[in-house]
């Protein structure tokens, strides 16, 4: 795919001088290849976004982006440069990002198109998008919440755990992964429901297709329970109330900036397939 690209926003991480660095040779590469290109994300309409940093960096560029084009059911072309310690989410290497932007500016970028959540939570009027994850918990360390699970409105499973985690296909190799729940792969149309620490034997993960609705129906008399987002944001949530999670309807177009497969990064980071 060979875009027509006029803008480019560029995101680094906060506080990294070696982001910014290579945040600015970017911006002169790109603009010498006639593109605007502007370090405030306010530039709702670029073509392009640059993410240098980690994963974290990434998924708050995304959420950045959700919001300011909102109007939009396609998020700008996204490409990650990883500054950070893992890296799924920004594959391509700080050396070798000219590479990646000069092959796809002249001969068309390898775009892998990504699902993302839409969370709903009863009493709040915003709606809220994530790339990875909501993690339902309590804000009180080492305490478990009672919650209700369902699907398309009908009852999966009434849960006493730490938490609950309902993850993408992208979100499968984070939290959901660490809490024991599967790998999947990102081309997969479903989500995963992962409870964390249940105190039972008969709760485990559960993988359901991403055209339905999931909720998650809180029990606890406290007010301390928490709808995490990405685990970089939350917005707290009282007993009673409903937690709605739907996939958006708005994607992430992610750059891949080279022939890797998404197999060589679960062995790459994850030391996936290795025997120790």
């Amino acid at each position: 795919m060979k875009p027509s690209l006029k803008k480019a926003v560029v995101f680094t991480k906060k506080a990294d001088s070696k982001a910014k660095a290579i945040g600015l040779q970017i911006k002169s590469f790109l603009e010498a290849e006639g593109l605007k290109v502007s370090f405030e994300p306010l530039l709702a309409e670029a073509d392009l976004a640059i993410v240098i940093g980690g994963d974290g960096t990434f998924l708050g560029a995304v959420r950045e982006l959700c919001k300011i084009t909102s109007d939009k059911k396609e998020l700008p072309l996204v490409l990650g440069v990883h500054t950070g310690s893992l890296g799924f989410l920004t594959e391509c290497t700080n050396d070798g990002w000219k590479e990646a932007l000069n092959r796809g500016i002249k001969g068309g970028f390898n775009i892998e198109t990504r699902s993302m959540l839409s969370i709903e939570v009863e009493g709040d009027k915003n709606k809220y998008t994530v790339l990875n994850d909501v993690i339902i918990n309590r804000n009180d360390v080492a305490r478990m919440i009672e919650f209700d699970i369902y699907y398309n409105k009908e009852f999966v499973s009434n849960t006493k755990a730490d938490g609950v985690i309902i993850s993408t296909p992208t979100g499968s190799t984070a939290y959901s992964l660490a809490a024991g729940g599967p790998i999947m792969h990102p081309s997969i149309p479903a989500f995963v429901i992962t409870p964390i620490c249940p105190h039972t034997l008969t709760n485990r993960p559960i993988v359901v297709s991403d055209s339905g609705t999931i909720v998650i129906k809180v029990k606890t008399d406290s007010n301390d329970i928490l709808v995490s987002l990405d685990g970089q944001t939350a917005v707290c949530c009282k007993k009673g109330k409903a937690i709605k999670v739907f996939k958006s309807d708005r994607v992430l177009r992610l750059v891949r900036p080279n022939d890797v497969t998404y197999f060589d990064i679960l062995k790459d980071k994850l030391s996936f397939g290795k025997r120790g």
